[in-house]
């Protein structure tokens, strides 16, 4: 009799694994993973348009140019977080959204950069990593998915991906879903060459190796000079407790000479990079 409450309790530990390894399949559609706010559009948007800023204060419109500055959000259907205002769209700024995008810039791969396009309200892959961009590809999009759809007498094609949004300039940040460590290094790499390419963007890369060249000169002074006197001093009060004020005045210094250093190479390195 003893044993049952025991068999009781190990059938419901097993059941609860169980709910855990394999848990119960949802046919719900997915929703997007992101808090939205409604804002007033002043053209006819569709879920997944891309929404750009107007002239006029709190207003947006679907976005028609590519690499657009003003680029907001995008129009979501289902957000997951909503603060919601009368006649408005709820727009998403960050988070995984599907967004509606075509084949103008070429087929899309898994972590290549989205941003607008000439086409209203739709994305396409990005090739100016000088540009604004909308986030990162989390779906392939190629000639074979999507519909038909003509643009300035070009056949492409147009559809909906998943993207995972974080509007901005082209930068690390961005590469977070681009595939893990090998396809975030790959997305690196490919955004250094592109760079190298093109003129405009060779004078920003010099600018930021000459601040991280900088930043690594100061922290090689910092704990090859400055930090081995610290940790000298810390001994030498072990061994001469008699002068443990004036080494204790050596540390203090060298603390505060580690501080004005590493000031100067962080204002150095940002005079680097505004120049």
């Amino acid at each position: 009799m003893k044993m049952r409450p025991v068999f009781f309790k190990l059938s419901f530990y097993l059941l609860v694994s169980l709910l855990f390894l394999f848990p119960p399949k949802t046919l719900a559609q997915f929703r997007s993973l992101n808090l939205a706010f409604t804002l007033p559009i002043s053209d006819k948007a569709n879920p997944g348009d891309i929404v750009s800023l107007t002239g006029k204060e709190g207003t947006l419109e679907p976005a028609a140019v590519e690499y657009d500055q003003k680029m907001f959000g995008v129009v979501v259907e289902s957000p997951a977080f909503v603060v919601r205002t009368l006649d408005t769209h709820p727009v998403a700024r960050s988070g995984v959204s599907f967004v509606n995008i075509t084949t103008l810039g070429g087929p899309i791969k898994i972590g290549d950069f989205i941003t607008s396009s000439a086409v209203n309200g739709h994305g396409q892959k990005a090739d100016n990593f000088g540009g604004f961009m909308l986030g990162v590809a989390l779906s392939d999009f190629d000639e074979k998915d999507g519909e038909n759809y003509d643009f300035q007498d070009k056949k492409i094609k147009k559809g909906q991906i998943k993207v995972e949004v974080g509007i901005g300039p082209a930068s690390p940040t961005l590469l977070k879903s681009s595939g893990g460590l090998f396809g975030t290094f790959k997305q690196l790499l490919s955004a250094l060459a592109f760079n190298i390419r093109t003129s405009k963007q060779t004078e920003k890369i010099i600018r930021y190796i000459m601040a991280a060249m900088v930043a690594v000169i100061v922290i090689f002074i910092n704990f090859n000079t400055f930090g081995k006197n610290i940790t000298k001093g810390i001994e030498a009060i072990g061994r001469n407790p008699l002068a443990k004020m004036s080494i204790e005045s050596m540390i203090i210094v060298n603390v505060v000479l580690i501080a004005l250093v590493s000031i100067g190479g962080i204002v150095l390195s940002l005079a680097i990079l505004s120049l």
